[in-house]
């Protein structure tokens, strides 16, 4: 009991942030719809310690999952149905070389705004943040190339997350790089599978 009674709060969220996130991306990786709702679960913790620790676009940006989440789930119900998966696509470099533009310049323009709010570690702040925001949303989308993306943003993550002591979630960074390259192998060979209809851009 002793233990238990020195964990600080900060700390019990992000044990219990932890152990939802990693239920959801493996839920996820493996096309269960019933992810998202340990996604949004844990977002809402997230929500909580981000602002506790003074990182606000993060904080911003774990909103930003439980809208996505509640989007993700039901996109994954009325496209493929209870028991079916949407179908997995894939983007051109064109595709990822204007999404990477745009979303460099909009984490400029938020560093600002963070600046500005008395944010921490702004530009590490907002590039988490809004490549974040477009990896999700291609998440929801079964994009496949959206665990390209989530390997980055979280070995960058591991940082950003030490930096503000959270070890904790630096330490969920590091399983989810792995965990998003398993994904990543896993939606490609469903991709594989299908060819002629992951073609398809929606």
């Amino acid at each position: 009991m002793e233990f238990f009674s020195g964990i600080t709060t900060n700390r019990w969220i992000e044990i219990i942030g932890t152990v939802l996130a990693i239920t959801y991306v493996i839920l996820i990786a493996r096309g269960k719809r019933a992810g998202w709702w340990f996604g949004i679960f844990s977002s809402l913790l997230s929500i909580w310690l981000f602002i506790r620790v003074n990182l606000l676009a993060e904080s911003f940006l774990y909103l930003y999952y439980v809208v996505v989440g509640f989007y993700g789930y039901y996109s994954w119900t009325k496209e493929a149905g209870a028991d079916a998966r949407k179908t997995i696509t894939t983007r051109p470099a064109s595709f990822h070389i204007v999404g990477v533009a745009l979303c460099s310049a909009l984490s400029v323009g938020l560093a600002q705004i963070l600046d500005f709010l008395g944010s921490a570690i702004i530009y590490a702040d907002a590039a988490t943040t809004v490549f974040s925001f477009f990896a999700t949303w291609m998440v929801a989308k079964r994009i496949l190339e959206n665990w390209i993306y989530w390997i980055v943003i979280d070995l960058f993550s591991v940082w950003l997350y030490n930096e503000r002591g959270l070890p904790v979630y630096a330490g969920l960074m590091a399983l989810y790089t792995i965990l998003a390259t398993a994904g990543f192998f896993l939606w490609l060979k469903e991709y594989r599978k299908s060819p002629a209809q992951s073609n398809t851009a929606e």
